[in-house]
């Protein structure tokens, strides 16, 4: 919501994908993925399969059928990077087909931005293979595409913050995004000696449900607030982010409703000023608005202090810098069970080892990451600690059977390695397959 800060960093795990050109009207596209992942995916056909005449894509029933017949309806999520990018006016009916490999290697299991990675990557491929250079390949511009994209066809909503990410994130750096209406970012490098690592605690997705059930909650407060401020002339809020703590305790806490159920609420919100938000509000669910709207309100604050105090622990190598910044990440942590009900077995007993270890073997603080769609944790300690995190790993993959993987390789956004410019012709196969590859 508007106001509200996030801090997000890009794994050392990426999506690849790379576009050849050809002088045909035939399209190609591979989809490569372990076995744990479903395995390899590929789908054949002309321009003329997915663009009518005058070229606008085919009506999406018409698509989805398809697709249906083919036995590739994963090709609905190409269509929806494709679609996203010409509504946003980024990429016109192809006029020659060509082959197209998308290489996923990301971590197996949600939680770490998979759908975002493989989207970004692919339109980063549509993209060059217009021709078009670095300097015009615009990351916000290709994110606003993917989520229009992905809601529009799919019905889906990928996060804004895992877009940007993987579109603009640079490597060995932080990445803190003010969102609103043009989201403003910095990218901090992570302070010498200092690890930024994720556990896989293994058991899928930790609670699938909890960042949506969160995210509308709090929206559903922020009307009932704004419903207030407006009676008293006074101006609206767009997000708990542009809400302070001390705002919040101060009154404005008391005008949203400890518990509601999304019937009353939908009963009182004929035309909520938040206009796509009754679509999202289930009848049958019960809202804990107060606490959800707290959790959005301290989130905020929580990601620019972590920020503030990473910052002073750059400048000072004073490590109670380091220790607050872990700090924030349980205080995220026990927001999530406190005011947004997270339970999950495996985080728990994960966590708690982390804690045990603590700061006598580098280890400051462990957050829960992504909204519990999967079940890594967010570790943060000194770059000493990596041993001592391989073994917590270790023996929480013997005590569960599951999980324990750790990532530590701090990664990059998407970026385009090279591009062919212009269409090819059958006299021109002879061009140097490394020039001809664009990525």
């Amino acid at each position: 919501m508007p106001g509200s800060a996030s801090v997000s960093i890009a794994t050392g795990r990426s999506v690849y994908s790379a576009i050849q050109n050809k002088d045909n009207d035939q399209i190609r596209i591979r989809f490569l993925r372990s076995a744990n992942k479903g395995g390899n995916l590929e789908w054949s056909g002309k321009i003329s399969t997915i663009y009518t005449k005058k070229g606008p894509p085919r009506s999406l029933a018409v698509l989805a059928a398809q697709f249906e017949e083919d036995g590739a309806p994963w090709m609905m999520e190409m269509m929806a990077v494709m679609i996203g990018l010409r509504r946003t006016h980024q990429l016109n009916t192809p006029k020659q087909g060509f082959t197209l490999v998308i290489w996923d290697w990301m971590p197996e299991g949600a939680g770490y931005g998979t759908d975002a990675a493989v989207a970004t990557s692919t339109a980063l491929a549509f993209k060059a293979s217009t021709g078009l250079d670095k300097k015009r390949v615009d990351g916000i511009r290709i994110a606003r595409a993917l989520i229009y994209g992905f809601k529009e066809i799919l019905g889906r909503e990928l996060p804004m913050t895992q877009v940007l990410t993987c579109s603009v994130a640079q490597q060995g750096c932080l990445l803190a995004i003010e969102h609103g209406l043009d989201p403003v970012m910095q990218w901090l490098p992570l302070p010498e000696h200092v690890v930024v690592a994720s556990i896989d605690a293994g058991g899928g997705p930790a609670a699938p449900d909890m960042a949506r059930h969160a995210s509308v909650g709090a929206r559903m407060g922020l009307e009932h607030l704004n419903k207030v401020l407006k009676k008293n002339k006074l101006s609206r809020r767009g997000g708990w982010g542009q809400v302070t703590p001390a705002e919040f305790e101060g009154g404005l806490r008391g005008h949203v409703p400890t518990k509601e159920s999304g019937k009353d609420w939908l009963a009182k919100y004929k035309d909520p000023h938040d206009e796509n938000l009754r679509e999202l509000v289930p009848a049958d669910e019960n809202f804990r608005e107060r606490a959800l709207s707290e959790h959005h309100v301290r989130e905020s604050g929580r990601a620019r202090r972590l920020l503030q105090q990473l910052q002073d622990y750059s400048r000072t190598k004073r490590e109670d810098f380091l220790a607050e910044s872990g700090r924030v990440l349980n205080s995220a942590h026990r927001s999530l069970v406190e005011k947004c009900s997270f339970k999950n077995e495996n985080v728990a007993s994960l966590r708690v080892e982390l804690t045990a270890a603590g700061r006598k073997a580098g280890l400051f603080g462990s957050r829960l990451a992504d909204g519990g769609a999967g079940s890594a944790i967010m570790v943060i300690g000194h770059a000493t600690a990596m041993p001592r995190l391989r073994e917590i790993a270790e023996a929480h993959h013997k005590s569960t059977g599951d999980g324990g993987q750790v990532f530590q390789e701090v990664g990059q956004g998407g970026v385009l390695d090279g591009w062919w410019e212009g269409v090819l012709n059958a006299d021109e196969e002879t061009v140097n397959d490394a020039a001809k590859d664009s990525k």
